[in-house]
């Protein structure tokens, strides 16, 4: 799968795109494993307060919100292309 990083996750990552070669199964098992891989400065930007992931973070998954499928519960394949955003905020 292809994973895509965008904003702060772009400069924690140094890159802005990278193909995971990793079998997971769902976007939580991703998430997961990005944030291991990572550490604490990619995870602070997915993840809230109470541990969960994505309650501020964009999650998209071939282009369609994560929330709008079955959650971090979403089965994801191969041939995705999953984006990440962190918080934004405008001004």
């Amino acid at each position: 799968m292809q994973i895509k990083y965008f904003a702060t996750l772009r400069d924690i990552t140094h890159t802005s795109e990278e193909s995971i070669p990793v079998p997971v199964q769902t976007l939580d098992e991703l998430i997961h494993f990005l944030c291991k891989k990572y550490g604490k400065a990619f995870a602070k930007w997915v993840t809230s307060e109470d541990g969960g992931f994505g309650s501020l973070s964009i999650f998209l998954i071939n282009g369609q919100d994560y929330r709008s499928l079955q959650g971090l519960q979403t089965e994801i394949k191969d041939c995705d292309v999953i984006s990440l955003f962190p918080p934004i905020a405008g001004g």
